[in-house]
């Protein structure tokens, strides 16, 4: 399910016309004005008040009040749809809403409610913890969850409860997906906030890419035998928690990097203009996609993290020489 929605969401940023997109993005980000025409958000909370053609939308909260004449595609710690789709609803989210009518839906998230205005004219797949649907589905619908409450009706109904491993497996997936999301917010978080520091890492990204993976990679080996060699002394403790503290942040704050020089290689590629934080939205979505694929996912989750981390010593060590060469 997860992967179905990443797949979604590259395919709609890849499109041949993907220029024509409206690009929209900001902490807060709100769409007052009807726009006849596909819009690309993202942002701390994005809320669509008019009328549009269609979304695709990456961010904290996600509000959909205003009739959409094409698909939706979101992303986000909340999603809520209360008006009416004429197309499909593709949504992640840690909780997912639905008032308003769909063609079909494919929904995966920790809580999913289908209120009791929802119509879904077609089929539904729904993955999560807990679904709740009081609506109505034409076709068929397709559940699976640890919880689900069915006070609508459907053409037909598939549920399967996930128990035991296959439980299991559910909650790591929903795990997965709030994480990936929290990431996704921490990068246009940090990209909003220190954006010099953030180009000044992802820099050095494009610039070495082969010297910082074989660099970062043994910097992390490193890493992490030091650390532990420290903390199995008394004395070297304290150094340990504060090395590994920093080592552990250094690893998360890695593919967020990588993630930004791949959005701006797609974009050099596709030669149209736009801003940075859709930028880093378009290769943080490639690269989730990439980390997905079966066994070599793994792989390119190590070449990110190694990649990452050592454009991020490359570039501290470059600040710190100018900081004192500046202060002799």
């Amino acid at each position: 399910m997860k992967r179905l929605v990443l797949i979604a969401l590259v395919f709609v940023l890849l499109l041949p016309n993907a220029q024509a997109l409206q690009m929209l993005s900001g902490d807060q980000v709100s769409v007052d004005s009807p726009i006849d025409d596909d819009v690309f958000a993202a942002g701390g909370t994005v809320t669509i008040n008019a009328p549009v053609s269609g979304v695709v939308i990456a961010g904290g909260n996600i509000i959909i009040n205003a009739p959409v004449s094409g698909d939706v595609f979101a992303m986000g710690g909340k999603v809520v749809v209360n008006s009416d789709v004429k197309g499909k609803i593709v949504a992640v989210g840690g909780d997912v809403d639905l008032s308003g009518d769909a063609k079909n839906a494919v929904i995966a998230g920790g809580t999913v409610n289908i209120r009791p205005t929802t119509v879904i004219s077609r089929d539904a797949a729904i993955s999560g913890g807990t679904v709740s649907n009081a609506g109505t589905i034409a076709g068929n619908l397709t559940v699976r969850a640890e919880e689900f409450y069915n006070t609508g009706s459907a053409g037909s109904v598939d549920f399967k409860k996930n128990g035991g491993l296959q439980g299991i497996q559910q909650l790591m997936n929903t795990f997965s997906i709030l994480m990936t999301i929290g990431f996704l917010i921490l990068g246009i978080i940090l990209l909003t906030v220190f954006p010099a520091q953030f180009f000044s890492v992802e820099e050095e990204v494009r610039n070495a890419p082969v010297k910082n993976t074989v660099v970062g990679f043994l910097l992390i080996l490193a890493s992490a035998i030091l650390i532990a060699v420290l903390a199995a002394t008394l004395i070297g403790f304290p150094i340990a928690l504060i090395m590994g503290m920093l080592f552990i942040l250094a690893l998360m704050l890695s593919s967020l990097f990588v993630s930004f020089a791949i959005g701006r290689k797609i974009v050099d590629v596709l030669k149209f203009e736009t801003n940075d934080v859709l930028i880093f939205v378009f290769g943080f979505v490639i690269l989730s996609l990439l980390f997905r694929i079966p066994y070599a996912g793994w792989f390119i989750h190590i070449a990110a993290l190694s990649l990452g981390f050592g454009a991020i010593v490359y570039a501290v060590r470059e600040n710190w020489q100018s900081i004192t060469t500046s202060s002799a």
